[in-house]
């Protein structure tokens, strides 16, 4: 057994030095100023005996002899990257809002948001719950937590730095790593194409993010860290999300875009902002740059933030 131990321990020590070394070629593309992600400190912790310990984001100790081969994924964002990573096929449970998400098994059984069928979940045992605070409720965490299931949270807010923690962590607990890497280095890639189209137009641009009227996404988002790779810099970058401004104030910002964060980009109408009140003499409103962006590409912390990436591309005018 201490044989089997050291090949182990082994073959996971030249893995993790292969990816690193993968990782670094990507990130010689990546600006100075891209938040800059090392291998987790939870993937993984320990090795013993054939057994895996990986520590989760709430510094909880997870405990896998093998890959897990039943997940239940009461988030939209596990979802997104186990679909991602090549492991949707493992998603025998999933909530509403997953189902939306490209790739999600049409067999898997779905359960509420929020009030999940905990009955059902308790019944199909699978191995890993993934689920996100913002699609569950308090009280069926609490009855799912008495049921012996293994309960894992997954961030659903944060920044670029969150997505790739997000992908590293949830494709290492699923021991498709490499398939993790390749995802987070084509976010990469699709970064750095994007600020070096940024440099060739030459032009930065102000721009104001809005989510609910007047409500702005600050310097501490996915949204945020977007526009600066497509040459804009947000006008409340110093702020925090939400920063709740005014007429006022966004005026004296003068910014030359607007973005505004919407789950309907379609039925968008740009005079809802045009015609409110104060932002007359805003350069936006009267060059008409007011654009919808998808709010879920622009703030879910997967690798799916690159559409939303080719969105604002395109609205600042450095893509077609």
């Amino acid at each position: 057994m201490k044989m089997i131990r050291k090949i182990t321990v082994c073959l996971l020590a030249a893995a993790t030095v292969w990816l690193c070394g993968c990782t670094g070629l990507v990130e010689q593309l990546i600006p100075e100023d891209t938040a800059v992600t090392t291998q987790a400190p939870f993937v993984p912790v320990d090795v013993e005996e054939g057994t895996v310990y990986f520590r989760d984001f709430d510094g909880n100790v997870i405990t896998l002899k093998e890959a897990p081969q039943s997940v239940a994924s009461l988030s939209p964002i596990s979802t997104e990257i186990l679909c991602g990573i090549g492991a949707g096929r493992y998603i025998t449970i999933m909530n509403e809002s997953s189902s939306n998400v490209e790739g999600a098994p049409i067999s898997a059984v779905k359960v509420p948001d929020f009030y999940s069928d905990t009955e059902k979940l308790s019944e199909m045992k699978p191995d890993i719950v993934f689920y996100s605070t913002d699609v569950i409720s308090s009280a069926s965490l609490m009855v799912l937590k008495n049921t012996g299931l293994t309960l894992i949270r997954i961030p659903e807010k944060g920044t670029i730095a969150t997505a790739e923690a997000n992908i590293r962590f949830i494709s290492s607990v699923m021991f498709k790593d490499q398939a993790g890497e390749k995802l987070i280095g084509t976010m990469r890639f699709e970064f750095e194409k994007m600020r070096v189209a940024a440099e060739i137009v030459g032009v930065r641009k102000k721009v104001y993010i809005e989510g609910l009227v007047f409500s702005s996404y600050g310097g501490d988002s996915i949204v945020s860290e977007l526009c600066g790779f497509a040459g804009a810099d947000n006008v409340f970058g110093d702020k925090k999300t939400p920063y709740l401004t005014n007429a006022a104030e966004v005026t004296d910002k003068d910014p030359e875009v607007i973005i505004v964060l919407t789950y309907d980009t379609e039925n968008f109408k740009a005079d809802g902002v045009r015609k409110r009140n104060g932002l007359e003499n805003v350069t936006a409103v009267r060059r008409k740059m007011i654009y919808p962006i998808n709010i879920t590409a622009a703030t879910r912390p997967t690798q799916n933030i690159t559409k939303a990436l080719r969105s604002i591309g395109e609205a600042l005018k450095v893509t077609k």
